[in-house]
Order: structure tokens, then sequence, then C-alpha cells
């Protein structure tokens, strides 16, 4: 049984909606943006359109299992592109998860019982890590990279891409937690530590009082101090993470 839309541009092009709505689907939740689903599928609507002089289409013949196939191959091939977005934002976001709580941000949950209290330092650095894909052109890179994907891996092939080389990129999310937030930690854990010493040698001091506000203090000020170089660390990240999920195109 053949199954027949339109002609072949016409399934072409929604092959390659799908492939580009993948990337806008996902992305945006990725960078923890918040874009009305109409907006994104507009979007995906116009790149595809744009797209399509330089789609490179392979056979479209087959029934709707094969047509289906196609459509979940598309789809994740839209997904892996964006993957990078998610490293990443995951690395940001862990950074600043475990600097939150050794500056004592997210003690609201245990001050507070069943109470949620998140650990707001986390969130701002995923924002910054979103605001710094934009302003450095990560954007485009990513535009550049599924236009190239539309010769490298055609519409309308059966075969799914090799994950190899996106499973190595994955790994690399716990690397780039650590260099981004290890001239951050280090100062933060010699500050509990001297909190213990103090604690130890002179009990009369009240720590519950006194050393949240000192660590919130010297974590705050260390952060003014880094912000440059923290910025500059994300910047790299995205550059290196985004040259890799662009190579993975080569096979």
């Amino acid at each position: 049984m053949n199954l027949t839309i339109g002609n072949d541009a016409a399934l072409a092009y929604g092959l390659l909606f799908v492939r580009t709505g993948g990337v806008v689907m996902a992305l945006p939740m990725l960078l923890g943006i918040a874009i009305p689903i109409k907006v994104r599928m507009a979007l995906a609507m116009l790149i595809a359109a744009a797209l399509m002089p330089v789609a490179s289409v392979a056979s479209l013949e087959g029934g709707i299992l094969a047509i289906a196939i196609r459509a979940v191959r598309e789809l994740a091939i839209g997904a892996t592109l964006s993957f990078a977005a998610a490293l990443v934002v995951g690395a940001v976001t862990a950074v600043g998860d475990v600097i939150g709580a050794s500056m004592e941000l997210n003690s609201g949950a245990v001050l507070r019982g069943n109470v949620q209290q998140p650990n707001v330092l986390a969130d701002g650095m995923g924002v910054l890590a979103g605001v710094l894909f934009f302003i450095g052109g990560f954007h485009r890179t990513l535009l550049l990279a599924l236009g190239r994907s539309l010769a490298i891996a055609p519409l309308g092939s059966v075969a799914f891409p090799d994950p190899h080389s996106m499973i190595v990129l994955a790994g690399r999310m716990f690397a780039l937690a650590l260099e981004l937030g290890l001239p951050l930690i280090v100062p933060l854990f010699v500050l509990g530590l001297a909190q213990g010493v103090v604690a130890r040698l002179a009990p009369q001091v009240n720590i519950l009082v006194a050393a949240p506000a000192a660590i919130i203090l010297a974590g705050l000020t260390l952060l003014g101090l880094d912000a440059i170089g923290f910025g500059l660390a994300v910047m790299r990240a995205w550059s290196s993470v985004m040259t890799q999920a662009t190579g993975w195109l080569n096979g």
C-alpha cells in the first residue's frame, strides 16, 4: 500500500518541518525560555520553508509505516542537534546547585518543612547560559548545522544516525561542570572547613547565626570577582560543545 500526500515536494517539506520542529521545540525548553507553542510552530514552518531550496531528498516512496519511520528519524535528528544545549545548561545548572548549596541558599526547604525552596543561584546561572547562547551567536551555528544536515543526512532516508558521538559528547557534561565551578567550589569548600574548625575550637560562637551570613557574603564576593571568568568559561563551553555537535554531522 502506498500513501500519497500531495506530491514529493509536499512530503519533503513535511519531513523537513518535522526535523526543524525537533530543533525549535526542544531548544527553548533546554534553554529555559518560555515561547508559546504556536510561535514555535510558526518559526519551524518559516525555517523549513527557507531551507527547502537546499534540501537533499532521498527516495520518498513507501507506505504509511515507511513514512512514519522517516518522520521519527527526522524528529530524532532535530532533537539531537538541540541536545548540545542540554549539556551546557545542565552543567551550568549543576554548578549553580552545588555552589548554592555551599552558600546555604537552599536551606529554606529544611526550615520550612515540605515547602520547596528552589536554588535561586542555579536558576540564575541557567538563565545566564541561555543569554550567552544568543549573545555568542550560537543559535546561528545551530541553524547552519541544521542546513548542513540536509546534505549529510538527506530527507527520506530510513537509516538512523550513529549515536556514538553524541553519547561521548554527553559524557562531557560533568567535565564541563567541574571546569566551570572549580574556581568557586574550592574556596567555598575551604570556608566550610573553616566553619567546622571554628565550631570545634570556639563552641561558644553561635555558628548557626554567624556562619550563613558570612558564607553568603563570601560566596557573593567570589561570584563578583569571577563573573567575567565564569562568563568566558560558559562561552568557551558553548563553542566547544556546538563545534562537536556540528562535527557529529560528519559521521
